[in-house]
């Protein structure tokens, strides 16, 4: 990618950042509340998570606590939880990395960003390898948009990005499903990427499942 293509990338997701931002901030709360509700019904439509459902012993699953406008993801959280699945979330680092503690229900505002929901248990994974070692099979990523090939429009925290560059040093073998959450209208034609954004393996909308590749 040349210099002028990258510029015409990081300028194009800043527009389509603020665009997707201001359609979220315009959902009612009966809106979020109907996405919400329809995540956590359509969540048992990836293979892996039936899975997971049908064996929890069989391995365990990384979410994150939905902040602000996100689609929400309690109730899927919670369905997850009653059906025996171990779910982790994220804890972040200084750094920016990620670590993970178990989801027990209980949330603490975070500081880094500020406010943003984290577990308040014991960190027991750090990064993707950590991920890995604990059977982690599918990681739900957090974005605002995602087109027909899996490419992830994020938050521009970069906290996923060097979360999935890990994936680098891990068997493909190994790698877990990476599910992107989005509403129906976010999942778009085409997203500017950059060389180091990693695509998503499927998307989850309130209607819908989505793979890409051969996943």
């Amino acid at each position: 990618m040349s210099d002028s293509e990258g510029s015409a990338a990081v300028i194009g997701k800043a527009e389509l950042r603020r665009e997707v931002r201001a359609r979220r901030r315009n959902l009612s709360d009966l809106d979020r509340s109907e996405v919400e509700s329809a995540l956590a019904i359509r969540v048992g439509a990836i293979a892996e998570i039936a899975a997971l459902v049908a064996a929890p012993a069989s391995g365990c699953l990384a979410a994150y606590a939905s902040f602000g406008t996100e689609p929400g993801t309690g109730c899927l959280r919670d369905i997850l939880e009653i059906s025996g699945v171990r779910v982790l979330l994220p804890v972040t680092r200084a750094n920016g990395s990620l670590a993970w503690a178990w989801d027990d229900g209980h949330l603490t505002p975070g500081t880094i960003p500020p406010g943003i929901p984290e577990p308040h248990g014991p960190v027991v994974a750090e990064g993707i390898d950590g991920l890995v070692e604990l059977g982690c099979t599918v990681v739900l990523v957090p974005a605002l948009a995602v087109d027909s090939t899996g490419n992830r429009l994020g938050q521009a925290g970069g906290y996923y990005d060097r979360l999935l560059a890990g994936l680098d040093t891990i068997s493909p073998a190994r790698h877990p499903l990476l599910v992107a959450v989005v509403h129906d209208n976010e999942v778009l034609e085409s997203v500017p990427a950059e060389p180091h954004d990693r695509a998503v393996d499927a998307v989850l909308t309130p209607t819908r499942v989505v793979r890409f590749r051969n996943t």
